[in-house]
């Protein structure tokens, strides 16, 4: 069977507006449990090493659900291209290798992507340091192609609508906005798993987080003004028993989960043996139950003028 399931998907409900309020704009962090965290932006996960090491995994399973690509959009010849949450740059430095000819932007909260110090960046590629929900610091209709991926664990729910438009806003009529993230959708969960989402729900409704809006990707696209959307459910399953791909991809959900603990036990007050109880008994239950996960992802084109 194929790793990853492709299924088109059914349009929603409406999504209320709402516009991001201002930050503080002093950047600081703090240790926790030897993971250094954002502590001046609503960002759920560490962000030091140990997660760059994740996420350039977790980069080539993406590019492998999207049969070795690094989009979905119908992309010709673009000019200039903006990765807006551009963690570690791999996926900016390889569409910069794709597109030689065009200028690659990516942007993030931290000021310098950890690429730079292992690889060589290529010319046409650049990082900027900011902050999305303080909006984009670039001019109307100045990409061809604005790319942002989970982000489901860094922008509560209330500012979606913002960024979303803010990533239309700098697209230039007739080029695309791609958005792929992860709700909270498994299929074939146990009680491990079903007590993780208790949890998740518990702590989402106190913090302004909400996965399940990533089921709405393409609403959130259509509310910004784009037209011809076109949207996806990608099944990923959880395991070895799906084969060696499911088995990684099973360690890397495994390992987001851990990166949550301070979160679930600050949030939910929960006792650090409880959550690791919990989080231990994951990976035998995905194997049993044939456990697999979601992502989404929608993308939609600019209105010409």
């Amino acid at each position: 069977m194929p790793l990853f399931s492709l299924l088109k998907r059914k349009q929603r409900g409406t999504i209320p507006a709402f516009e991001a309020p201002p930050l503080n704009t002093t950047p600081t962090a703090t240790i926790i449990g030897e993971r250094r965290f954002r502590v001046d932006v609503p960002y759920l996960f560490p962000k030091d090493m140990p997660e760059y090491d994740r996420l350039t995994f977790q980069h080539y399973f993406l590019k492998t659900m999207l049969n070795n690509s690094n989009y979905a959009a119908p992309l010709e010849y673009p000019k200039r291209i903006l990765d807006v949450g551009s963690g570690t740059g791999i996926w900016g430095r390889e569409m910069a290798q794709t597109f030689p000819g065009a200028q690659v932007v990516g942007f993030d909260i931290e000021a310098q992507t950890p690429l730079s110090h292992v690889l060589e960046i290529p010319s046409n590629c650049l990082f900027i340091q900011g902050d999305v929900l303080k909006g984009l610091p670039f001019s109307d209709n100045d990409f061809d192609f604005t790319h942002q991926r989970l982000m489901v664990a860094a922008l509560p729910a209330r500012i979606w609508p913002f960024v979303v438009s803010e990533l239309t806003r700098v697209t230039h009529p007739g080029g695309y906005v791609e958005l792929i993230d992860a709700a909270d959708t498994f299929e074939n969960m146990g009680p491990a798993t079903k007590k993780y989402m208790e949890w998740w729900h518990k702590a989402e409704r106190r913090t302004g987080f909400d996965a399940s809006l990533m089921t709405k990707l393409p609403e959130l696209l259509g509310q910004a003004g784009l037209q011809d959307i076109k949207d996806y459910t990608i099944k990923v399953p959880l395991g070895a028993w799906a084969g060696r791909g499911g088995e990684l991809l099973a360690k890397d959900l495994h390992a987001i989960f851990a990166n949550l603990k301070s979160f679930y036990c600050s949030t939910l007050k929960l006792s650090e043996q409880e959550f690791e109880t919990m989080l231990k008994a994951l990976p035998r239950e995905w194997e049993n139950h044939h456990t697999y996960f979601h992502f989404y992802l929608a993308y939609g084109q600019k209105m010409m003028s």
